[in-house]
């Protein structure tokens, strides 16, 4: 029988945070961002400012997690708040994914212009269907390879997602038993593997990616914010431990918002729940750019 049968279920492995404490340094709780000071002074800087920049993850933060990753739709209203931040042209609305950057684009409603980071910060797609790819180098490539065809060997297949630059093994769907199973393989076939080229096996919520560290979510957020004057208002909006390179990035440039219906310690600044307070969230932002000071505006115009 193949490994990867057996009982199925919607839940996820709830000991993933505990798991990734070995990765990431993350010690804090982040304030609640309805409660803060940074939450009522946003609508103001965003009215002065001539520019922003809005940075957003997808799974688990625009749109809740779903067995089947295709059916993972954003929660209802945010696509509308997307679609009117597409058309603010002093806006930069960028969504950064573990995703590769095609798959989210197609996610996508049409007529919802984004600049697309995907495969952590691996691959840029900009909104006029410009392409970057920062490729892994040849014994990373092969390292990758030769662990899906011995995933695949396992009849594990089911649970693999293959991105330009990294493999990810998902079990949402399977009972905590299974997991456990899928994971050791996986585990498994990873130390056996010899030279990986500097590849990480690294948890996420609901599997394991096997994929480089050299560029990450933060290395999308510091290219980003490398672009930017020092003074434009910016924002990062994510759920996941992936997530947490990003919030490391963005430091005190900018907000760093954890978005997930319970708390957590995390490398974020604030912390908010969706969809409700997500959707306030995005509709500040949209709101006060729209209504920019008439100083800003003529900044903007330049």
């Amino acid at each position: 029988m193949p490994l990867a049968s057996g009982n199925r279920r919607a839940g996820v492995d709830s000991s993933w945070v505990a798991r990734a404490s070995k990765y990431l340094y993350m010690n804090q709780f982040p304030q609640v961002w309805t409660k803060s000071a940074e939450a009522a002074t946003l609508e103001q800087r965003l009215r002065s400012a001539a520019r922003s920049v809005l940075m957003l993850d997808y799974d688990g933060t625009l749109a809740p997690f779903h067995v089947d990753r295709f059916a993972a739709t954003p929660y209802p209203g945010v696509e509308d708040r997307l679609a009117s931040l597409s058309t603010l042209s002093q806006v930069r609305l960028v969504l950064v994914s573990g995703r590769s950057a095609q798959e989210l684009h197609d996610l996508l409603r049409l007529g919802i212009k984004a600049e697309i980071w995907g495969s952590h910060g691996r691959e840029q797609l900009k909104s006029d269907g410009a392409y970057k790819l920062f490729a892994l180098d040849s014994m990373q490539q092969a390292a990758l390879e030769k662990v899906g065809l011995e995933i695949s060997a396992l009849g594990l297949s089911e649970t693999l997602e293959v991105k330009p630059t990294s493999l990810a093994i998902h079990w949402r769907s399977f009972e905590p038993a299974m997991q456990e199973r899928i994971r050791s393989s996986v585990e498994s076939i990873f130390a056996g593997i010899g030279q990986a080229g500097g590849l990480h096996l690294l948890p996420f919520d609901g599997g394991l990616e096997l994929r480089s560290t050299d560029r990450t979510k933060g290395s999308a957020v510091a290219q980003i914010l490398s672009q930017e004057p020092d003074d434009t208002p910016v924002a990062y909006l994510g759920d996941d431990l992936t997530d947490e390179d990003a919030f490391v990035a963005i430091g005190n440039r900018g907000y760093s918002v954890l978005v997930r219906t319970e708390i957590r310690e995390s490398s974020a600044q604030f912390w908010l729940r969706p969809p409700e307070e997500l959707l306030e969230f995005l509709d500040a932002w949209i709101i006060s750019s729209q209504i920019a000071s008439p100083a800003a505006a003529a900044r903007a115009s330049r």
